[in-house]
């Protein structure tokens, strides 16, 4: 779930993504804000969850490939240079 967050915010600082597509987002929270028609946590779940679906539906798929592509690339990275264990080389 935090990898489509991050995924989302990625796509919309995209420039290319059509600004009226990157409102959708935007309404889900904009919801969460106004009354509900059911009280309680579900219905806003639901309505963000699919504000969500229809947002990545809208947006290319070959720009949502070259941003997965970009966080695994990120997160491959972050992971090899917290491998790294610094040290020194004594030789007798």
């Amino acid at each position: 779930m935090v990898r489509q967050l991050q995924l989302i915010i990625r796509l919309l600082k995209d420039k290319r993504v059509h600004p009226l597509i990157k409102v959708l987002p935007f309404l889900s929270l904009i919801y969460l804000i106004y009354p509900d028609f059911i009280p309680g946590p579900f219905d806003d779940a639901v309505v963000i969850g699919l504000f969500t679906q229809f947002f990545m539906s809208l947006v290319p798929d070959d720009l949502v490939d070259e941003h997965r592509y970009e966080q695994e690339a990120e997160k491959i990275k972050t992971n090899q240079e917290d491998s790294i264990i610094e040290g020194e080389f004594w030789e007798e």
